[in-house]
């Protein structure tokens, strides 16, 4: 009877053993080459980034509509900054002729003259509208790098956690098989064989689970990409799968110039350039005309002078108005800067946790889950073990794996969202300023 025993279990293992190690021994993505690889291989090129991540991303931006409606409009404030600075008043041509029992004709010119500088500050409101339309446009292609970057961390997270829920229903789908065949043996009970076969159909849900989470995240990565590709397709950039620590200290001035907080601090600007120009509004341009002509046989010559006068409207409802508005967009500014100094430190501190533990599973967790497996075939193999013990000790290890593929996707996402709060996106992926320009040609 223990031959017996010896042997159906020998049987087992030979099936079972090439499974449990597919995680370690096929070619895989980010998450899986990071469980499997040692703590020393990862901290060599530690946050060294792929050139084709970046190529991907400068691709990702050059597709996204979002993106070419922000270039779009910056030029159109580039034109409405040059048309601001061309001249405010246009001069007028007057021509007048009239025929009774004397003949008169005349022809005159006249001129608004910009006496208060109304020229000078719409061109400074323009300027600074450009200058928001230049952070909205870095804010927006800051934002797309980053849905862009977590959509492939999903994406790969997903695959991987379907690699394992494949794995997972391989490995109960043989457990089952060899438990029928141990029953009829009569080495287990009817109990373990029902055990097994709950055990398979569940990993059978799991893996469809699985299948539809992939599916969902490949398509989040299609929808923010642009690029169709298979779920399967290999040709997705992969992703670091270690990071440097944060730095113990912020760089505020990297902080201070956070795409959104330029924006707002330029629309302040453009608060202050309308109320000056409000004021000035308010301010009289004269214009000035000349005339010449003839009556019969005498030459006409007159100028003409007119004030317009500010009795029924004398624009200080509008100057208020600018003033308030300016006051508004002071109070957006110091409330999106707060928010922003939270986010950062929100993110700071979540991108601290998942470092520090995945550096620990790194570190140690990943070797104690890889004997735990092998300890497990060699007590299987050696007949110590009942299917029921088997196969809770096998789904615990496996819950493992998934949990550490779990928290590399954390981690990657928790170190997106720091580069994002700390303005530290382009930088990281390797974008130079030339990079960076709008259809202009303007660098930001």
């Amino acid at each position: 009877m223990l031959f017996t025993r010896i042997f159906y279990a020998g049987a087992c293992v030979c099936v079972l053993l090439p499974m449990a190690t597919v995680a370690d021994d096929r070619p895989s993505s980010g998450a899986a080459r990071a469980m499997m690889s040692s703590p020393a291989g990862n901290n060599i090129g530690m946050d060294k980034i792929a050139p084709i991540l970046s190529a991907f991303i400068k691709q990702v931006w050059a597709e996204s509509p979002a993106v070419q409606g922000a270039r779009a409009e910056v030029d159109a404030a580039q034109a409405r900054s040059e048309g601001a600075d061309q001249p405010l008043h246009n001069p007028s041509l007057g021509l007048d002729a009239e025929r009774t029992d004397i003949n008169t004709s005349s022809i005159g010119l006249t001129q608004t003259l910009d006496w208060s500088d109304k020229q000078g500050a719409l061109v400074s409101v323009a300027q600074q509208e450009q200058r928001v339309r230049l952070a909205a446009l870095q804010e927006v292609r800051r934002s797309t790098a980053l849905e862009t970057l977590n959509a492939l961390a999903g994406f790969f997270t997903a695959r991987e956690m379907r690699d394992l829920a494949r794995h997972r229903a391989e490995l109960m789908k043989a457990m089952a098989e060899a438990a029928a065949q141990r029953q009829a043996a009569g080495d287990v009970t009817a109990l373990d064989v029902t055990l097994a076969q709950v055990a398979w159909s569940e990993a059978q849900m799991s893996q469809a689970t699985a299948e539809s989470a992939l599916a969902e995240a490949g398509a989040a990565l299609q929808a923010v990409s642009g690029l169709l590709q298979s779920a399967s397709d290999e040709q997705w950039p992969s992703l670091p799968t270690d990071f440097a620590p944060a730095p113990a200290e912020i760089d505020k001035a990297g902080f201070a110039s956070l795409p959104i907080l330029a924006m707002l601090r330029s629309r302040m600007a453009v608060a202050r350039a309308r109320v000056n120009l409000a004021q000035k509004e308010g301010r009289v341009d004269p214009t000035f005309g000349i005339r010449a002509g003839k009556e019969d046989s005498e030459t006409l010559l007159g100028v003409s002078l007119e004030i317009p006068l500010f009795v029924r409207n004398n624009f200080k409802a509008a100057v208020r108005a600018a003033s308030h508005d300016a006051i508004v967009e002071e109070q957006a500014y110091r409330d999106a800067y707060r928010r922003a100094q939270a986010q950062l430190m929100g993110a700071l501190a979540r991108h601290q946790n998942t470092n520090r533990a995945w550096h620990t599973w790194l570190a140690g967790g990943q070797q104690a889950q890889r004997e735990q497996m092998s300890l497990l075939d060699q007590l299987w193999n050696a007949g110590e073990l009942s299917v029921t013990e088997y196969l809770v000790q096998a789904k615990q290890n496996i819950d493992t794996q998934e949990a550490a593929v779990s928290l590399l996707g954390e981690n990657q996402r928790a170190h997106f969202a720091w580069l994002a709060a700390s303005n530290q996106v382009e930088r990281w992926l390797g974008l130079a300023p030339q990079d960076i320009e709008t259809n202009s040609g303007e660098s930001k």
